[in-house]
C-alpha cells in the first residue's frame, strides 16, 4: 500500500486503520520514519545488524523489519530513502528474504509493507531520485490522503474527537465551542491539515 498526502493529512493513523481491519491485526505494527535516521545507519536500522558489523556494534541487533515479524511496517517519507537502501528494499519485497548488515544468515519475512509519502513519488521517480521498479512494487494499492481543506465536513466530527481525547488526556471538561467558533474553523485555510487543527483545539482548552 502507498499512502500519499501532505504533511499532517493523518497517513499514519490510515495506516494503522489498515493494519487493524487486517488478517495480521494482532500482530505488531511497527513505525520507521526514514527522514529521522542518518544515511549511514538506514540499512542497519531497516534490516538490522550482526555484532561487530561496524565500530559500535557491541550487540547482535534486530531491525524493523524483524520487529514487524507477520505484521505490518509502515515506511513513513518513503521519498527519502537513499537510492542505495531502495534497491535492497525492492529485493526483500521481491524474494521476502534479507540479511542483517555484517550476516549471511539469509533471514525471512512476512511483513506487509506500507509507504508512506507528502510528495508526489511518480515526480521523484521522472527525476530519477526513486527507483521506477520500487515505485511500481510500492503501488499495487495506492491512497491519496485528501488536505483538510478538501473535506471541510470532516472538521466537526474531528473536534468532537479532538475534545473528547484532550479531556481525556489533561483531565478537562471542556464538550462544547462557543457559538460562531465553528464557523470560523470551517473557514480557515488549515494549511498543517489536521494536525494544525488538533493543535488549535488543544491550544484552546489549555488556555
Amino acid at each position: 500500500v502507498l499512502l500519499q498526502g501532505e504533511t499532517g493529512t493523518g497517513k499514519e493513523l490510515s495506516a494503522r486503520v489498515i493494519h487493524l481491519n487486517s488478517l495480521f491485526k494482532d500482530d505488531p505494527f511497527v513505525v520507521f520514519d526514514c527522514s529521522a535516521v542518518v544515511g549511514t545507519l538506514l540499512e542497519s536500522e531497516l534490516f538490522g545488524h550482526e555484532k561487530g558489523a561496524f565500530t559500535g556494534a557491541d550487540t547482535t541487533t534486530k531491525g524493523k523489519i524483524e520487529l514487524a515479524e507477520n505484521g505490518t511496517l509502515l515506511l513513513d517519507e518513503i521519498a527519502q530513502l537513499p537510492l542505495s537502501i531502495q534497491g535492497k528494499l525492492l529485493g526483500f519485497l521481491q524474494r521476502k528474504e534479507y540479511t542483517r548488515v555484517g550476516g549471511s544468515r539469509v533471514l525471512k519475512s512476512n511483513c506487509r509493507i506500507i509507504a508512506a509519502c507528502n510528495c508526489d513519488l511518480a515526480d521523484r521517480v521522472i527525476k530519477g531520485l526513486f527507483k521506477q521498479d520500487l515505485f511500481y512494487r510500492l503501488k499495487v494499492f495506492m491512497i491519496e490522503v485528501p488536505p483538510l481543506q478538501e473535506r471541510l465536513l470532516d472538521i466537526p466530527l474531528l473536534v468532537e474527537h479532538f475534545l473528547s481525547k484532550i479531556n481525556l488526556e489533561l483531565g478537562t471538561r471542556v464538550t462544547k465551542l462557543q457559538d460562531g467558533v465553528m464557523e470560523r474553523l470551517v473557514d480557515h485555510t488549515w494549511e498543517g491539515n489536521v494536525r494544525e487543527l488538533m493543535n488549535c483545539i488543544e491550544r484552546a482548552v489549555v488556555l
